[in-house]
């Protein structure tokens, strides 16, 4: 199971609103106490609210305190209040300061507002309150039911401050941050899939160090000189298997020559195998080191030319194993770019494939298709569905064998990979194995 990365969007997003929320609490918690060193207060919010809801119509159409409200008004004796509506109704609770008289006049005119005062703010700090009741809108203005001190103020500033102020700060943060964020990663994005578009065949391909954050740059920097050692490192495995395999043709040449002079019989026979098989994997590491280098050098291959010569060339090595051989073409051109010495030696490959693996019996066939297959099948036991892929890897057998070197498969699958193709094995009804070279064709 995959572990799953925090996002650093999210903990950008996460750390800065969490640090806008730390700073705005400290300066309202600065501000109250300041506030409250100077004995300024706030109507207490949750409870001007409470009467404000509270307030009604009685069944004369006057605005009245239902009786619900009496115990909250006997534990707040010093509570005033006073409540107009847009049709000139009136409602006074309690004892009005003589300062608020000419306001409660002109109540139906005002917005909301606070207003503190530090002269007996107790009696004199008030709110006027907007409600829209059933019956019109309202206008209340209250006092008498002050907060005071450091936290009383820093509740009431918190509810009226947070929402209007906080909410909006955090939204903004929550839409500009992550977009910000991806705006500055998109050079990383772009690296990521450069990335995965690496592999052993693009030895020379670089992540793009352009447009990247000065704090990811090294690493991708890092990740580029790392790719530079690793071809460095190919490219001189290449020049070992190029060179021991220039310095094993000697040998086997000499080899070749001496068992050429011994009495005929097995030993012999046997000895100019083991020679040619040799021989055969000497060759076989030199074309894997000239695929190492790219094919650049891409022509239009007449595929079903290619095909019927490489039938012609195989079939005496075909019959003389005891099978038949058939192609299946000839319906016109099939044109692939690509390199044909290299094309021919693939189809070459899956021919002395299927002559060692097909049973010694049976018919070899090659095809080709319009779509740019090239198919080579048998009538052997074929290839199980679990060693399909792993039939490609270099030196992997299904079986031990004293034929062949262990590369031909992993070598037409370079080749093929190096046209931008693929190479599949399948099964065939009736038994044997059918292996399918597919190339991108060139338009007629």
């Amino acid at each position: 199971m995959t572990k799953r990365r925090a996002s650093l969007v999210f903990k950008l997003t996460a750390s800065l609103i969490a640090f806008q929320v730390v700073v705005f609490v400290l300066l309202l918690g600065v501000a109250a106490f300041g506030i409250g060193r100077d004995a300024v207060g706030f109507v207490d919010e949750r409870l001007s609210r409470q009467i404000t809801d509270a307030i009604t119509l009685d069944a004369d159409g006057r605005l009245v305190l239902p009786a619900t409200q009496a115990g909250t008004l006997a534990s707040h004796p010093a509570l005033w209040l006073v409540a107009s509506d847009e049709s000139g109704r009136q409602l006074r609770v309690g004892q009005v300061p003589a300062l608020y008289q000419g306001l409660a006049a002109v109540l139906p005119s005002l917005g909301p507002s606070d207003i503190r005062a530090n002269r007996d703010p107790a009696t004199l700090t008030s709110r006027v309150i907007l409600r829209d009741a059933p019956f019109g809108r309202l206008h209340v203005l209250m006092g008498g039911v002050t907060e005071t001190g450091p936290w009383a103020i820093f509740g009431g500033m918190l509810r009226m401050f947070g929402l209007h102020q906080m909410l909006p700060t955090v939204l903004v943060t929550l839409c500009v941050i992550p977009w910000l964020t991806w705006r500055a990663l998109a050079g990383v994005a772009r690296a990521a899939k450069q990335a995965e578009a690496i592999n052993i065949r693009q030895r020379d391909a670089r992540l793009s160090e352009e447009g990247l954050p000065a704090e990811i740059y090294p690493l991708v920097r890092a990740v580029n000189e790392a790719l530079t050692r690793m071809s460095e490192g190919y490219e001189a495995r290449d020049r070992f298997l190029a060179g021991a395999a220039h310095e094993l043709r000697a040998p086997i040449a000499i080899l070749e020559a001496r068992i050429g002079v011994l009495v005929s019989g097995p030993a012999r026979t046997r000895l100019q195998a083991d020679v040619a098989r040799l021989s055969n994997l000497a060759e076989a590491l030199l074309d894997l080191q000239r695929l190492g280098r790219k094919l650049t050098d891409m022509q239009p291959v007449d595929l079903d030319a290619l095909a019927h010569q490489v039938t012609s060339d195989m079939a005496p090595l075909v019959l003389s194993a005891g099978y038949e051989i058939e192609f299946n073409g000839g319906q016109g051109p099939v044109h692939a770019a690509g390199d044909a010495l290299s094309l021919g030696r693939a189809l070459i490959n899956l021919v002395q494939n299927a002559i060692a693996h097909g049973g010694g019996k049976g018919t070899i066939s090659i095809d080709v298709s319009a779509d740019g297959t090239l198919s080579v099948r048998d009538q052997g036991p074929g290839v199980a569905e679990t060693e399909r892929e792993r039939i490609f890897e270099p030196f992997y057998r299904i079986r031990p064998s004293d034929q062949g070197t262990g590369l031909g498969l992993h070598l037409v699958r370079e080749i093929v990979d190096l046209h931008h193709g693929t190479v599949v094995v399948t099964a065939v009804q009736g038994g044997g194995a059918c292996f399918q070279i597919r190339l991108p064709v060139l338009a007629p």
